[in-house]
């Protein structure tokens, strides 16, 4: 999505304001990181289910098999977000990740994969309840729950948490990449 200047004729900004058209092209991509619509079935009361992950015999993640991504998930991590909660962005070295929610969430991504053809290159995702993503390592990632509500963050990873040295829980100093992923872009 974009924003394209444009005038009417009918219409007259105050001082020096102008008027943009959103616009609404196919977002830039980096490269590995794959959204997938899930399967999910409303009921008869308002709610809702969904195949958080489907796996086939041999443990891959068949939503991206279909993509050419071999996953193979080992843990499964639930964070609950309290509204307007921020994390600072973070990276890891060896760990791939999926993300589900359970409300929506916005998420940053910027590529620092030595060598990737998308280096540096910035994204944003807003993920909501009937989608997840595949966060592949060296995607450096943050997100924002905007909402007025607790979301539940549902992850899994091809690496177990560990709590020491080894961890694959690497945080990047917020003051050297901030949080501009939340931002409007006209704003």
């Amino acid at each position: 999505m974009g924003l394209k200047k444009i005038n009417y004729a009918k219409i007259s900004l105050p001082g020096k304001a102008t008027l943009y058209r959103q616009t609404y092209e196919k977002a830039d991509t980096i490269e590995g990181v794959t959204v997938c619509k899930l399967n999910t079935f409303s009921d008869d009361f308002g709610g809702w289910f969904k195949e958080a992950m489907r796996l086939d015999e041999d443990g891959n993640v068949i939503a991206l098999k279909d993509h050419g991504i071999d996953f193979h998930p080992i843990q499964v991590n639930v964070s609950n977000l309290a509204p307007k909660t921020k994390r600072f962005w973070h990276i890891h070295p060896h760990q791939n990740e999926i993300w589900t929610t359970t409300n929506t969430i916005l998420l940053g991504l910027i590529d620092f994969r030595k060598g990737s053809p998308t280096y540096e290159k910035k994204m944003k995702i807003i993920l909501s309840s009937d989608r997840m993503v595949y966060i592949p390592s060296g995607i450096a990632h943050g997100f924002i729950n905007q909402g007025n509500e607790f979301v539940t963050l549902n992850y899994f990873t091809d690496h177990h948490f560990m709590a020491d040295e080894t961890t694959e829980e690497c945080r990047i100093d917020p003051e050297i990449i901030p949080y501009d992923f939340v931002k409007s872009e006209l704003m």
